[in-house]
């Protein structure tokens, strides 16, 4: 008997030792695996900074940074909030703090547009901005929305990870990295990058408080909320989305790790309070953790104004500049009011044809497969349905941007296909042609980015057909018209653009052409913002003026997307 353990036990040291190798070389192919996982990770993060980056230098200001640029520089410098009360000053204040540390702008403090009241913030923005080193103070402004775009992509990665697996992951981002509309909106000194990074980071902190209970995950979502309410008033959809996400949580409780004990740094976890009631008060103290963190935040944002009313005040002013009676379009149709509809057609218009197909797919197997996981589904759908409806509801139908907060979240519940697309090589095979067609869609169009259109209405060249303003010509584009200035020989040009500029900043001599008014026009080259001409098709129908040019006349070039040439004989 003896002999026969001893033998036993010669048989199975070989059999240890094998085990022993098979094992350390499974976890070096899996540090292999996390090393490749990280590199992608790290290339594609960079491919959204690089399309972002390397694309300011192309860009005037956009319509709207006239307005926020200086009105930070202001907020900073005088403690005044008069400027540009249409929006929270957070934003504002982080792009214009490298102007306001490290350069001196010459300001006139007399200037009527900054003493009356309210004050003139176009004329001031732009007296602001073209009495000093514009381009410059447009560049650093515009970083720190670049950086906030580079974070949010990372969380993308990190939720998309968590819910189902790095690769995942990585998909997720690589949808991000290759949305036009995200690297459209990283570029400029606006609220709906902002806005869009800390409505996703709150939803997601939420959601591991949901798993954890930790404290840490209400401190970081109060911080985050707090972050959204002080950059757009939209934000304020959070604060019923708070208590909604929370019940969800506490109603539906999740059985992660049941056994660890509460520490100090824990609320309690939903999967350890027992019965439905404990759970919803567990849900209210951590609905008010956040709601204090935030109202706080913001209070501190806005300089710890006295008026307990600060905020609702701010909100009244909301689309005052929009009027009513504006004539609203969408896919050559006109109508004051808006169109229902505008942000789903919007949507379709102005997302890459992979990413639509891939979500419909993912709507399709929601309950079918991959194994559906409602609960951790619900954080992600529920936000974007809310958030898309009220602002179809509310918003003014001029641009995909306000709907900017939708597409993070969708692209983490697309990931959820990644494990289906891999198991087979087929599947794989279809996959790696999506990305493919996605990725080659979008760098085709650097840096014209916010004039990107579907491929399934023909790309950006037809855009005008069925949107305008900010999701088709934002005024970006009179450095590059100079440019095709010198390329061609043109020492001087006929110009009509809608947007509040200095086009002799950038050293374009130009008569300024009101072509709405003469009929037929003068002979001579002509340079006419793509906005302009798609509001032209109005004037013509309503009062019988002479400007529908997209329809009389067939222009000689464009210069990007945001300038029609024509030549006139």
């Amino acid at each position: 008997m003896r002999a026969v353990h001893q033998n036993l036990g010669k048989r199975t040291a070989p059999a240890k030792a094998a085990d022993a190798r098979t094992a350390a070389k499974a976890r070096i192919l899996a540090g292999r695996a996390a090393a490749r996982q990280t590199a992608l990770l790290v290339a594609l993060l960079l491919a959204a900074f690089l399309q972002e980056f390397c694309s300011l230098s192309y860009l005037t200001a956009s319509a709207d940074e006239p307005a926020h640029l200086p009105a930070g520089y202001t907020y900073w410098k005088t403690g005044d909030f008069r400027l540009n009360p249409e929006h929270p000053p957070f934003i504002k204040l982080l792009s214009s703090l490298p102007t306001f540390l490290f350069m001196d702008p010459v300001v006139k403090w007399d200037d009527p547009s900054w003493t009356k009241d309210p004050p003139e913030q176009t004329t001031f923005g732009v007296h602001f901005l073209y009495s000093n080193h514009a381009d410059e103070m447009l560049f650093w402004g515009r970083v720190p929305i670049v950086l906030l775009s580079i974070l949010l992509g990372y969380f993308v990665f990190r939720w998309a990870s968590e819910l189902y697996g790095r690769r995942a992951g990585l998909a997720a981002l690589f949808l991000y990295a290759f949305c036009p509309n995200i690297l459209a909106h990283s570029r400029f000194v606006t609220m709906d990058l902002g806005l869009t990074c800390f409505f996703f980071l709150t939803v997601y902190w939420l959601w591991r408080f949901s798993r954890e209970g930790r404290i840490r995950n209400l401190v970081f979502a109060g911080v985050a909320m707090g972050l959204a309410l002080a950059t757009k008033f939209s934000a304020v959809i959070l604060v019923p989305l708070l208590p909604t996400l929370l019940a969800l949580a506490a109603l539906r409780p999740r059985p992660q790790n049941p056994s660890g004990a509460p520490g100090p740094a824990r609320l309690v976890a939903f999967p350890e309070v027992r019965g439905t009631g404990p759970r919803l008060l567990v849900a209210g103290q951590a609905c008010a953790v956040v709601i204090v963190v935030a109202f706080t935040l913001v209070w501190a944002i806005f300089f710890f104004p006295r008026d307990p009313l600060f905020y609702v005040k701010g909100m009244t002013l909301v689309n005052a500049n929009h009027h009513p009676e504006y004539w609203l379009y969408l896919a050559g149709k006109f109508q004051q009011g808006g169109f229902w509809y505008y942000f789903l057609a919007a949507f379709f218009f102005k997302t890459p044809a992979p990413t639509i197909l891939l979500l419909l797919t993912s709507l399709a197997l929601l309950g079918v497969a991959p194994r559906p996981k409602w609960r951790d589904e619900g954080f992600l759908l529920l936000p974007a349905a809310l958030f898309f409806v009220i602002t179809s509801a509310l918003a003014s139908n001029v641009g995909v941007r306000y709907i900017l907060p939708v597409f993070p979240l969708l692209f983490v519940f697309i990931s959820r296909l990644t494990d289906f697309f891999l198991a087979r090589r087929a599947r794989t095979a279809v996959a790696g042609a999506l990305a493919a067609w996605l990725a080659f869609s979008t760098v085709r169009v650097f840096p014209d980015y916010i004039p990107y259109f579907t491929d399934f209405v023909g790309g950006s060249k037809n855009g005008y057909k069925y949107l305008d303003d900010s999701n088709l010509d934002w005024g970006t584009d009179l450095k590059r018209l100079k440019t095709w200035m010198d390329e061609h020989d043109v020492e001087k040009i006929n110009l009509y653009t809608p947007y509040s500029v200095l086009p002799g900043y950038y050293g374009i001599k130009f008569n300024w052409y009101e072509f709405m008014r003469k009929d037929p026009p003068p002979p001579g080259l002509y340079a006419v913002g793509t906005q302009i001409l798609v509001r032209g098709l109005i004037a013509a129908k309503m009062e019988r003026l002479p400007t529908d040019w997209l329809v009389r006349y067939k222009p000689i070039d464009r210069v990007g997307q945001g300038f029609f040439i024509y030549k006139i004989e």
